[in-house]
């Protein structure tokens, strides 16, 4: 499964990836920042990944210039409510303060919300002393709901509504920024189907959303 938008591209998971995704999450400049800090093993890696191959979660590597620099999430996908946590971590320094980390919030948010109607909130988890992390999820819209067990992370919240009434402005924003189209292209290999949720797919071809 890829998605592109603003010239940067999303490739969901497989396998073969997961060893370049636990050498930057063990980094410390990354483990740092996440609820879990231990490091990572190759078997541990393995026993995340079988936990997370299905239609609950989506987990992308950013990819521009031809270059992957880091990943986005929307994972533990509840059908009952309609809610999903979403996360990004950007491993390439040189990308910091760059627009990608926007415009992967903005497209990730975008197929949940309006190209795949999949979803009625988005879950985050920010560590407290993460101020910009904070700034950036309440651009987007995000609201702090609470704290977790330790005190250490925000919950944050935010809904379809508000969503729709936040992301206008930074929408038209990366569109300007971005001179080519800025629709979002979502490609789906009939292999995968099984680990995606069959409504969705059904809605979204019928809609002409997606291909496949």
């Amino acid at each position: 499964m890829t998605v592109e938008q603003y010239g940067v591209t999303y490739t969901r998971i497989t396998e073969h990836d997961i060893e370049l995704i636990r050498y930057w999450r063990n980094q410390p400049f990354i483990r740092d920042t996440m609820q879990f800090t231990e490091y990572i093993t190759a078997e541990m890696q393995q026993a995340w990944f079988k936990k997370i191959n299905n239609k609950h979660n989506y987990y992308f590597l950013i990819e521009t210039n031809n270059t992957k620099i880091g990943l986005v999430n929307c994972k533990d996908a509840e059908p009952n409510t309609g809610i999903a946590e979403g996360g990004i971590f950007l491993w390439d320094k040189s990308y910091w303060g760059s627009p990608i980390a926007g415009f992967a919030a903005l497209t990730t948010l975008e197929c949940v919300f309006e190209v795949l109607k999949s979803g009625e909130a988005s879950m985050a988890t920010v560590l407290k002393k993460n101020t910009h992390a904070l700034a950036f999820n309440k651009k987007l819209g995000y609201e702090i709901i609470g704290e977790t067990a330790n005190k250490n992370f925000y919950k944050l919240l935010l809904t379809k509504e508000t969503y729709f009434k936040k992301t206008l402005v930074l929408k038209n924003a990366a569109r300007t920024f971005y001179e080519g189209a800025p629709d979002i292209k979502i490609k789906i290999d009939e292999a995968e189907y099984p680990l995606v949720i069959d409504e969705i797919i059904n809605y979204a071809l019928l809609q002409k959303k997606i291909t496949g």
